[in-house]
């Protein structure tokens, strides 16, 4: 499994900032591309799927990184062949929901192929 700091460092973090059970999961990409996996779609399906609420999404800035290293814990985190990954982490004032975690990997699941280490 990839450490926080590889999440943080080498990924473009998109969350959802309007839906609390969505608190400290994040969509991760490779910066500047995305590799094989298109976020706007895969957002608007989540959204479908009542998983990702109709707030636009935001992105961890290059300057808060280094915070978001200090402050949360990883939990989990799941890499898929399309080159991208999901993960979740704990933050004091955010805690993830385990749950909502669950219905994501379902999600994610039906429609990728987890990539195996």
């Amino acid at each position: 499994m990839l450490t926080p700091d590889e999440i943080i460092d080498h990924h473009t973090l998109t969350f959802d900032p309007g839906d609390k059970r969505n608190g400290s999961l994040y969509v991760g990409t490779p910066p500047g591309s995305g590799g094989n996996f298109d976020v706007t779609a895969t957002l608007s399906a989540m959204r479908h799927a009542g998983l990702w609420s109709s707030t636009p999404p935001k992105t961890v800035a290059d300057d808060q990184k280094q915070a978001y290293k200090d402050q949360l814990k990883l939990v989990d985190a799941v890499e898929y062949d399309a080159g991208f990954l999901v993960a979740r982490f704990d933050h004091p004032k955010f805690p993830s929901d385990g749950e909502r975690w669950q219905a994501w990997l379902a999600f994610f699941d039906q429609r990728h192929t987890r990539s195996v280490d």
